[in-house]
């Protein structure tokens, strides 16, 4: 496998697929800025704004590593409702994220 699929919800509750090569060093929210994808990302990752925030729909679907203390100490200051929203900018591209569905949450 060359590539992973990410999966972004749009605003008609269908999904685009967008296909990130593997073997960048780049977070969630570097792609997503990259790809113009409504990611604010003001801190520029370092996990203290909470722009680049995240609603991850499949999380019991796929191998995604919890997040640290810092994250969620953030995290619960900030409006998520499901419970399943991280900040992308602590994701990292890697072949444990394939298949990952997520809506881009308003910061």
């Amino acid at each position: 496998m060359n590539f992973i699929t990410i999966h972004i919800q749009k605003d008609d509750l269908t999904f685009f697929p967008l296909e990130v090569p593997l073997g960048i060093d780049l977070s969630l929210m570097e792609v997503l800025k990259g790809e113009n994808l409504g990611t604010e990302a003001i801190c520029g990752g370092m996990a203290i704004c909470g722009t680049c925030r995240v609603e991850i729909l499949n999380k019991d679907e796929i191998n995604l590593e919890g997040a640290d203390d810092a994250e969620m100490c953030l995290l619960e200051s900030l409006p998520c409702y499901s419970g399943n929203c991280r900040l992308s900018c602590q994701i990292r591209i890697s072949p444990q994220i394939d298949g990952i569905k997520l809506r881009i949450e308003e910061a």
